[in-house]
């Protein structure tokens, strides 16, 4: 499996770790040119000051291990890109890293707005070849990129006149269009050789050189050479290589069923999710297992033991519904496993069946691959948890759920500096709240519907804002309805500049979309546009995000929901 990443500044560990990485590659692959790593990273770093757009992509295996770059320079003013380095590991047995790489660089460029891509080779005419034994080498490198669709750019000086700052070597010039452009215009040939020249070669706009150069591209469109043999041409569409989001799955959901009417917490939930994921650039992660310590580092291990020995004393048709709720003398429980479920439950909804524990016990199991992926360095991972669990409290369940997986993930997350934990599910995030609002590492928001008729009633108001430590680092909105998009996206404004204020490592968001219009238990009314307004919102926060599945009941906005807002994701990937 290959995988890309594209480093914009290295800020965090993970890309830092993939520079190290890359940088020794590139000494192996450009012995001669030991300061072109070094500049590369002095462009990244400085990236937010430059007028055009250095990018560095890199492969890598699926042990994470850098196996190609590529080095480009994107202008978005004239649409157009200019690829600089690409190599594949020499050390490695060519596994067709190469191509993989270009194809994806062509993606990454193609879905920025870029309509074409100038590259120069080594030439495959004799008489600029001083050693005849490098003739068949650079052919070949040529008829690799013809595959594409480039063609050598012909009738100009790039060719004829050396280029001081390039040893006086003499190159060929190569136009890919990206499957963009059926001509490359003269003008837009001379923009892009202008901004090649000075922001590759650092010469002044004025300098005679590059106005000599500029100025030998007189035809219009530019000529250029046919191909040498005819193939197919590959376009460049985003998302054949390049996967930007990574999911991780409850593949043995199925096993929690309460079939009982009006249960709206379905197995069908995620099989509608995946289906409006197709179309979406994504890869599926197979889900692993962790310690329990996880999960009883945010849970009380009363509540974790009780909810695995009572699923183990039932059998494979018993329910049990919580009825007595212990408001006087909760020390005095009841002798019988089955009477104890008041005592852990925050309403009568949410019942308890043989398989609770395990679904339960696998959906953190999710939540937590999904944040070892983001901390791996994955700028979105989705955990499709199912049963949800942002209800679930440190010490009682409810809400249709058992283990707050946001909130374990989260707390996972912590360990490697701040982290924010957004909710924009319908109903309000009390298990977060309750299980961060004494510790000022962890900031928690809420946008949800207002606790006088919304779910759960008890938590979610304004004057929630933390305790101790804590204090100022929890924020709800409670929201009356009517909420369309425009009014929502005013209150995740707010949380937003929250979020930016905080300056978190992670971002962790409780996705529910029950705030559709329409659903049966919610009552906003945002629409599709909504969810890719919002999601660009969020992904326009440039924080690595792991998205942590909650509500959402109506089976139609689960497959149209998921295919907005994660298709909405994986675009801003592609664009940065």
């Amino acid at each position: 499996m290959i995988k890309f990443r594209v480093i914009h500044d290295a800020a965090n560990a993970a890309d830092q770790q993939a520079l190290a990485q890359a940088r020794a590659l590139f000494y192996d692959a450009f012995p001669g040119e030991p300061e072109g790593i070094e500049r590369i990273e002095r462009l990244l770093g400085k990236r937010a000051k430059l007028d055009f757009e250095p990018l560095l992509l890199v492969s890598e295996n699926r042990a994470g291990t850098v196996t190609g770059l590529a080095f480009v320079f994107h202008f978005p003013e004239i649409q157009m890109g200019y690829l600089q380095y690409i190599a594949s590991d020499p050390n490695t047995p060519a596994r067709g890293i190469g191509g993989a790489l270009y194809e994806a660089m062509r993606e990454m460029l193609a879905a920025r707005g870029a309509q074409g891509l100038l590259l120069d080779v080594p030439p495959d005419v004799p008489a600029l070849v001083d050693d005849a034994k490098r003739l068949p080498i650079n052919k070949k490198r040529i008829r690799f990129y013809e595959r594409y669709g480039a063609r050598v750019v012909e009738g100009t000086h790039w060719d004829v006149d050396p280029n001081p700052r390039n040893d006086n070597c003499l190159t060929l010039l190569m136009f890919d269009p990206l499957s963009r452009m059926r001509r490359l215009p003269r003008a837009r040939a001379r923009a892009a050789v202008r901004r090649i020249l000075t922001a590759q070669f650092g010469y002044e706009v004025g300098d005679p050189f590059v106005q000599g150069i500029v100025n030998s591209f007189k035809d219009d469109p530019v000529c250029l050479r046919a191909a040498k043999t005819a193939l197919p041409v590959k376009p460049a569409v985003p998302g054949q290589r390049i996967k930007p989001i990574s999911v991780v799955a409850a593949r043995g959901h199925q096993i929690h069923h309460v079939k009982a009417r009006g249960y709206v917490e379905r197995p069908i939930r995620v099989r509608q999710i995946m289906k409006g994921l197709e179309g979406v650039p994504f890869v599926e992660v197979a889900c692993r297992h962790f310690p329990n310590h996880h999960v009883t580092a945010v849970h009380d291990p009363k509540l974790v033991s009780y909810l695995r020995a009572v699923c183990k004393r039932l059998d494979d048709k018993a329910i049990i519904y919580p009825e007595v709720f212990p408001i006087r003398r909760p020390e005095k429980a009841p002798k019988a496993l089955e009477d104890r479920a008041g005592y852990f439950c925050a309403d009568t909804f949410t019942p308890i069946t043989s398989m609770v524990y395990k679904a339960a016990r696998q959906a953190v199991d999710v939540a937590l691959t999904a944040a070892d992926l983001v901390r791996g360095g994955e700028r979105f991972a989705y955990a499709l948890c199912r049963p949800p669990g942002h209800h679930a409290e440190r010490r009682i369940f409810g809400g249709f759920c058992f283990f707050n997986n946001s909130a374990i993930a989260a707390n996972y997350l912590s360990g490697d500096g701040k982290v924010a934990l957004l909710d924009i599910d319908y109903h309000h995030g009390n298990g977060a709240q309750d299980i961060f609002y004494e510790r000022d590492d962890v900031l928690t928001l809420s946008i949800n519907g207002h606790p006088r008729h919304a779910y759960p009633n008890f938590s979610g108001y304004g004057d929630e804002r933390g305790d101790g430590k804590g204090l100022g680092f929890n924020r709800n909105w409670p929201l009356e309805p009517p909420c369309d998009d425009d009014r929502y996206l005013r209150v995740l404004d707010e949380a937003l500049k929250a979020v930016r204020k905080f300056r978190p490592r992670y971002l962790v968001v409780s996705l529910g979309f029950d705030i559709m219009k329409g659903d049966p238990t919610g009552s906003f009314d945002v629409t599709p546009d909504g969810l890719e307004r919002i999601a660009r919102a969020i992904a326009e926060l440039g924080l690595p995000t792991l998205i942590v599945q909650e509500g959402g009941y109506a089976v139609r906005n689960l497959r149209v929901g998921a295919n907005r807002f994660f298709g909405t994701l994986a675009a801003n990937w592609f664009r940065g």
